[in-house]
């Protein structure tokens, strides 16, 4: 889902700190002092005494103010300062969020594609701890971006200029030392904290010391934790078995986990590790087989599976925990091992085989496959919403802001109950990549549409074949978690050009839900995570994308069977308003089996509804979740059992701006966080997670998106803790403000009202408050989550 407009195609340059990724040519106002040359005040550190360390004293300052905007492939001018390697490897010009690329790029992921400073050097990254050149004399580029920002700070709790240019995906400068000059005269307001308040005295002081010492490279190399050695052998010991049972079984989790961070019970928070390819075996140094994707072919006849740990700070976006257990490896075991059936070799690495799930797993049994990935089926959800394949508008308005999933039963999936169904109709469930980058336009519309509309024809006429006599499915179909797993319930939010999965039904009844059967599941996440390359060109994003129309659709009428026959048509027509001829030519698949009923019994005039709730009252306490009162009042009291005390009024407050259609909702931010101070230690301090939800008329193509918004129907969803991972604004009020805030927010109607609701109750980017408070949230949230926890993105922040 990762194509873009051209005006759109760029990483932020929402720079937080120290960095060489700077402005487009004219965006910044004239300040003071301008130049490549700061005052020597700011030159004059001394560096006499003890060289600054590392890992006691940088790290914990780029974590704080840097990492917050650069890390993962959305870094500005790809500069990674999450790890030193990071640091140490610079920055580029060159773009890896480029929609309208021609040609593939080559990929640029630090740690796989080049091991040591020269191979990057040869991939055009350059320094910003060192200058170069002719220049060598002279300051790091860290350095005096640092220096500028310091000359020119901002006004402390002003909007910032309107000629500093915060918008997503715009160009960047990246300048190299030789450019650097240019670049301070003419962005004299371009240093860093790019558009934030500064760094605090000792922070730069910090910084610039350890530059001026030359940067030092950390003393001892970072080593996994020793009491992870046991799981990691074990682990291993797995994934390495020889039988080609084993090896099929190992591959098959490898290609859904290579993404995963994976997490041990005996390893403190904080620490994880990535199951990669390997040319060496166990107790030897990993060296990685950096292929494109995890189906690739190795290159070499014989490799292994291994661990390696991840030393690189963790940051929220990128974030997929995943946990190996004795329990989880005795139930891959029960899964894939117990059951008979046999492979006598391991699945061929061809494009057109390997890249379809149902062709290259064909002898693994579908049941094995697909509770697997229900066991842990918000991961796997979260692997597209977190993976690179969702960032931006574009990547994401293939699906609604706000929407619910369930899951068919393994028991009611013929996918898994019938052997044919599978070896039958794999033909017709390829996915775009099997082209990797080759594809034209026209294979998008005609291979791909024809095969899946022929896979629909003959899906329905099995699922007729098994019901003659038409009663239509049950909400015994649906699956109930098996009474304990909290995965079987999920919903789905988009922040404009980010997204969250949560377990569970949160929020308000929404316009869509959708149900997915194992075929749907398997190609979700062969179309936008195994099978996806962010470094590809336009042809693959744009297939990839319009793939993914398929399969919500698909997902949305297979939810839309289980309503009454009289009411399917016009319910999936109320969610594509306005869609006209193009999408009638989209759409062309028309609802199937209109003759077979449904053994849910309704009672209302709005069956979706009923059907949602249906759903819920149906699953145990474990599955169903926490009931969410501030969005769903579904009877009084509408309290949560599970807030402190200090909570209820807070919330009684709160629910108040929750689930109604108001015009005020349409002035929020995408996404926000909201601070409720209870007393001075902090330590009662509630968080809250405000949404915005955009509704739309359709979401049947990829631009013009504001050509089918319909912001009178937007509402917003709270929720207490952390939704999502780049807030747009944060709130900081105590308790007894909450009312006033209240009231106030249900009386914007402007954008002009929420800037001075900004100004009263928020911090905007400029005040001398936002790093404490960014900094609270995320100590907070390691506190109460610290397994999930990970550094929050600001690259989106917003300026109110």
């Amino acid at each position: 889902m990762p194509m873009r407009t051209t005006a759109a195609l760029r990483c932020l340059l929402t720079s937080l700190c120290v960095t060489v990724c700077m402005a487009e040519a004219g965006e910044l106002v004239t300040a003071p002092h301008s130049g490549a040359t700061p005052p020597a005040s700011l030159v004059a550190i001394s560096t006499a005494g003890a060289v600054v360390h590392w890992e006691r004293e940088v790290k914990p300052i780029l974590d704080r103010r840097c990492v917050v905007c650069h890390s993962c492939y959305d870094a500005p001018c790809q500069l990674q300062l999450s790890s030193f390697e990071g640091a140490d490897r610079g920055a580029t010009k060159a773009v890896v969020y480029q929609g309208d690329r021609l040609a593939p790029m080559d990929p640029t992921r630090l740690f796989i594609d080049a091991k040591t400073t020269a191979e990057w050097r040869d991939r055009d990254f350059y320094s910003v701890l060192h200058a170069s050149g002719e220049h060598a004399a002279a300051a790091s580029l860290m350095q005096r971006m640092l220096d500028l920002g310091r000359v020119n700070p901002l006004p402390a709790n002003q909007k910032i200029p309107a000629s500093v240019d915060l918008t997503p995906y715009r160009a960047l400068s990246c300048p190299r030392d030789a450019e650097f000059a240019v670049y301070a005269e003419a962005h004299p307001l371009g240093g860093m904290p790019y558009g934030l308040a500064p760094l605090a005295e000792t922070e730069y002081q910090t910084l610039v010391s350890w530059l001026r010492d030359g940067a030092p490279v950390p003393m001892a190399r970072a080593r996994p934790p020793e009491t992870a050695a046991g799981s990691v052998a074990k682990w291993e010991a797995f994934f390495n078995g020889d039988s080609a049972k084993e090896r099929v079984t190992s591959r098959y989790i490898y290609e859904h986990l290579f993404l995963a961070h994976i997490h041990f019970p005996d390893v403190a928070p904080g620490r994880y590790f990535r199951l990669v390819r390997s040319r060496t075996p166990s107790g030897r140094e990993i060296d990685e087989i950096p292929t494109t994707r995890p189906y690739d072919p190795p290159g070499v006849e014989r490799f292994y599976y291994r661990l390696q740990w991840i030393h690189s700070t963790i940051v929220d976006k990128t974030h997929m925990v995943y946990p190996l257990t004795d329990a989880r490896l005795a139930r891959y075991r029960e899964l894939f091992l117990a059951p008979a059936w046999q492979s006598e070799v391991v699945p061929s690495y061809d494009p057109e085989k390997s890249a379809n799930a149902f062709v290259a797993f064909e002898n693994v049994p579908p049941r094995a496959r697909y509770q697997f990935l229900l066991d842990d089926a918000h991961y796997f959800i979260n692997t597209f919403i977190k993976g690179p394949v969702c960032r931006g508008q574009v990547a994401l308005n293939v699906i609604d802001d706000h929407f619910f999933v369930a899951f068919m039963s393994p028991n009611a999936d013929l996918s898994v109950t019938d052997p044919s169904y599978l070896s039958e109709s794999k033909e017709w469930l390829k996915l775009p990549a099997e082209n990797k980058n080759r594809l034209t336009p026209g294979d998008i519309w005609l291979k791909y549409l024809v095969e899946w509309r022929k896979y629909l024809r003959y899906r329905s006429a099995r699922y007729r074949e098994r019901d003659p006599r038409r009663l239509g499915p049950s909400l015994d179909d649906i699956w109930d978690g098996d009474g304990t797993n909290d995965n079987a319930l999920l919903t789905v939010f988009r922040h404009f050009d980010s997204a969250t999965v949560v377990k569970g039904y949160v929020g308000e009844i929404p316009k869509t839900a959708w149900i997915i059967d194992y075929p749907i599941l398997e190609r979700v996440y062969y179309d936008l995570v195994a099978g996806f390359d962010v470094f590809g060109n336009v042809v693959h994003q744009l297939s990839t994308r319009l793939y993914m129309d398929y399969l919500r659709m698909e997902s949305e009428d297979l939810f839309i069977s289980f309503l009454p026959a009289d009411v399917r048509e016009s319910t999936r027509d109320s969610w594509y308003v306005g869609a006209g001829a193009q999408t009638k030519a989209f759409l062309e698949n028309r609802l199937s089996n209109l003759d077979v009923g449904t053994r849910v019994a309704y009672r209302t005039s709005s069956p979706k509804t009923e059907l949602i709730e249906s759903i819920l009252a149906r699953a145990s306490p474990a599955v169903r979740g926490v009931p969410d009162p501030i969005n769903r009042c579904m009877a009084a009291p509408c309290t949560r059992a599970d807030a402190p005390p200090h909570a209820h009024a807070v919330e009684g407050e709160l629910r108040k701006l929750a689930s109604v259609a108001r015009p005020f909702v349409q002035h929020m931010p995408d996404l926000s966080l909201l601070r409720v101070r209870i007393d001075s230690t902090g330590t009662r301090d509630l968080v809250y997670s405000l949404v915005h939800n955009k509704a739309h008329f359709n979401v049947a193509f990829m631009f013009d998106e504001n050509e089918r918004r319909n912001p009178s129907a937007d509402t917003m969803t709270i929720v207490p803790g952390y939704l999502g991972s780049y807030p747009n604004f944060f709130f900081d009020v105590t308790g007894g403000e909450v009312p006033n805030l209240v009231a106030r927010l249900t009386a914007v109607t402007s954008d002009a009202d929420f800037a001075k609701l900004a100004e009263a109750y928020g911090i905007r980017r400029s005040s001398p408050r936002f790093w404490e408070l960014a900094d609270w949230f995320h100590a907070e949230r390691v506190r109460s989550v610290p397994i999930e926890a990970g550094r929050l993105d600001l690259n989106r922040y917003g300026d109110y």
